[in-house]
């Protein structure tokens, strides 16, 4: 997607990407996303990696660690998206790890 007119397109509302179209995710995880509410690319963005991976997890779901780094992946740089590969292997991956840890703990705490 690094054709400038299909940017400019979904910039203006004008291209609407499913889950599926975006690096990384294929319809099985349009399908795991979507029982957990999240149906298309806008709302995904919307929640982001972290906080899906997080909802997945409540879920039941059990999404192993590449899920994570494929939402990342997906979602940065937008619409692009960077291979899941890079991101397990890159500088975000600590920072993701412990976004989930910290999102868990304070829904605990919460709980």
């Amino acid at each position: 997607m690094r054709n400038s007119k299909v940017r400019q397109r979904i910039a203006a509302g004008k291209l609407k990407l499913r889950i599926r179209d975006l690096r990384n995710l294929g319809a099985r995880s349009e399908q795991i996303l979507g029982a957990i509410g999240i149906r298309t690319a806008d709302e995904l963005r919307r929640q982001g990696a972290v906080r899906t991976y997080a909802e997945l997890r409540r879920s039941g779901a059990k999404p192993s660690l590449n899920m994570l780094w494929a939402l990342a992946g997906a979602l940065d740089p937008w619409p692009e998206g960077t291979h899941w590969r890079e991101i397990a292997h890159g500088e975000s991956r600590l920072s993701l790890l412990l976004a989930v840890e910290d999102l868990e703990t304070a829904a605990r705490r919460r709980a």
